[in-house]
């Protein structure tokens, strides 16, 4: 199955990315010797509304699954750290501009000492770098329009619905019962998530940074 792509992406937009991150960072002046996490982060909608997908059955039988039709959602907030494999979930009642900044707060208050840079996407209910709003240890870098195939959260939001599809819980918070065991394997195994991260021009522009006397 291919992966879809907005009509409106720029792939040289996505690719020229990859060889400027180390610049984006530099541009964002953080004082040499700073202590910085680096993140993606995202967020994803997850529902009552019943996810189908494929399902294992016996040769020759087409399987029949129950499907519930609710609109009633969950909104679940992730960062994974891109170089030492911490996550971070949040379940959200909705997205805007002031949970955002909630969400970015409890982020930062996980290590009060570090600088804490999110590379995410440039959704209108996110804050961006500079907004007086933002948690005071807490910096953006924006991914390129309509480019989801850069952040590894996208991969993980697929994991979490590969393991709650096919079901119908009878509540929200029956729902996100399900998810934790997903959720867990990643905040406890760091392993996990730098196997998501796992990409070659991330590392590179990583220590190229480093070589600037950011540590991270």
């Amino acid at each position: 199955m291919p992966r879809p792509s907005h009509s409106k992406k720029k792939p040289e937009a996505a690719e020229a990315f990859k060889s400027e991150l180390a610049e984006k960072l530099g541009v964002l002046e953080i004082r040499a010797g700073s202590r910085v996490k680096v993140w993606f982060m995202d967020e994803a909608r997850f529902g009552l509304h019943t996810e189908l997908r494929r399902a294992w059955t016996l040769r020759g039988l087409r399987p029949v699954m129950t499907r519930q039709i609710r609109y009633e959602w969950d909104y679940l907030c992730g960062a994974l750290g891109a170089v030492g494999g911490e996550a971070h979930f949040a379940h959200l009642p909705g997205v805007s501009l002031e949970w955002d900044r909630r969400y970015l707060e409890d982020l930062a208050a996980s290590d009060p000492g570090a600088i804490h840079v999110l590379l995410r996407d440039q959704a209108g209910f996110q804050l961006r770098d500079g907004d007086a709003r933002l948690p005071e240890r807490v910096r953006i870098v924006d991914l390129p329009p309509y480019s989801p195939e850069l952040n590894p959260c996208e991969q993980m939001w697929d994991i979490v619905k590969d393991e709650t599809c096919n079901q119908v819980p009878a509540t929200v918070a029956a729902l996100r019962d399900r998810m934790r065991p997903t959720l867990q394997r990643y905040w406890e195994d760091a392993k996990s998530v730098l196997r998501l991260i796992g990409r070659d021009w991330l590392l590179l522009q990583l220590n190229a940074t480093r070589k600037n006397h950011l540590s991270a």
